[in-house]
C-alpha cells in the first residue's frame, strides 16, 4: 500500500475507521477477515492485527471469540443539560428525571455510611480534616445499564440529626430538595469537568471497552458561600455529552 508517513497498520486503521464513520461499516456489520483484510491492503497478518487492535482501544469495533470482529453499536450521547438540571428549582432527583425524560427506566443502588473527611474533601466542604461526613456512593441505572458512578459527602455538622442526615433515609430525593426540607436553600452549584483513563473498578461497572477514557464531574452545592455538599461523578466518554446553557445578563442600554 501506499507510504503516506504513517505505519502501515496506522494507515489502514484510518481507512476502517472513516468507513465506520461514513456508515459504509454499520453498528454489528462483521469486518472482513484477516486473511480478506491481507490480500485487500497486501500486508502481514501482524499489520492487520495492529489496524483491528488501533480501531478496539478508540472503542469503535469488538472482537468476539470465535467468531470476528464486529462494529461497536455506538449508542446515543446521553446529554447533561445545566439549564434542565438547574433553570428551573428541582424537586425530585435530576438524574431520574433525565433518564426518565429519555424514555429509559431509572433507578440506583447506594451505600452510606458516617466517615471523617480527608484533607482534599475538607477543602471542598469549608471544614477541617477528620470532621465527621456521610459518605454515600452511588451506581446509576438506565434499564440494566450502568450509566454514572457518584461518590458524595456531606458534613455531619449541618445534616446530622435532621431527616436528611441519611441521604436515601430521606422523606424526598435530590440534593437540593432535600436541603431545602432543613431550611438551607442552595444557591449555586460549581462544576468542574476533566476527563482520565478509568480505574479498573470503573472500567468494570461502566463497561468500557479498551481505550475509552471516564469524564470525571467535580460538583459542590453551596448555600450563598457555604458549600453543603461535594460529590466526584463519573460517567463514560463516548456515552455523555456535558451541554450546558449559560444565560448572559442584558446588555445596558444608555439613556
Amino acid at each position: 500500500m501506499a507510504h503516506q508517513g504513517k505505519p502501515a497498520y496506522q494507515q489502514i486503521a484510518d481507512d476502517l475507521r472513516q468507513q465506520i464513520l461514513d456508515g459504509v461499516l454499520q453498528a454489528k456489520d462483521k469486518l472482513p477477515t484477516e486473511a480478506d483484510l491481507m490480500a485487500e491492503y497486501g500486508v502481514s497478518r501482524i499489520v492487520i492485527r495492529g489496524a483491528v487492535d488501533a480501531l478496539q482501544n478508540e472503542g469503535l469495533v469488538v472482537k468476539q471469540q470465535g467468531k470476528g470482529t464486529f462494529v461497536r453499536e455506538q449508542r446515543q450521547l446521553q446529554k447533561r443539560i445545566s439549564g434542565d438540571l438547574y433553570g428551573k428549582r428541582p424537586v425530585s432527583s435530576p438524574v431520574q428525571a433525565a433518564t426518565e425524560a429519555g424514555g429509559r427506566r431509572s433507578e440506583w443502588e447506594s451505600s452510606t455510611r458516617r466517615t471523617t473527611a480527608t484533607k482534599a474533601v475538607a477543602e471542598r466542604l469549608a471544614i477541617e480534616p477528620g470532621d465527621e461526613v456521610m459518605r454515600t456512593t452511588y451506581k446509576f441505572f438506565a434499564d440494566s445499564d450502568v450509566i454514572k458512578l457518584s461518590v458524595s459527602h456531606e458534613p455531619l455538622a449541618l445534616t446530622g440529626g435532621t431527616p436528611i442526615e441519611h441521604p436515601e433515609a430521606s422523606p424526598v430525593t435530590g440534593v437540593v430538595p432535600r436541603f431545602d426540607l432543613i431550611g438551607l436553600h442552595i444557591t449555586k452549584v460549581v462544576e468542574e469537568v476533566s476527563a482520565r483513563a478509568p480505574r479498573p473498578q470503573e472500567a468494570e461497572s461502566l463497561s468500557l471497552p479498551p481505550g475509552v477514557p471516564v469524564i470525571v464531574v467535580t460538583r459542590t452545592y453551596y448555600v450563598n458561600e457555604l458549600p453543603v455538599e461535594t460529590c466526584d461523578i463519573v460517567v463514560a466518554a463516548h456515552q455523555y455529552a456535558l451541554s450546558y446553557t449559560i444565560p448572559i445578563p442584558p446588555a445596558e442600554v444608555a439613556e
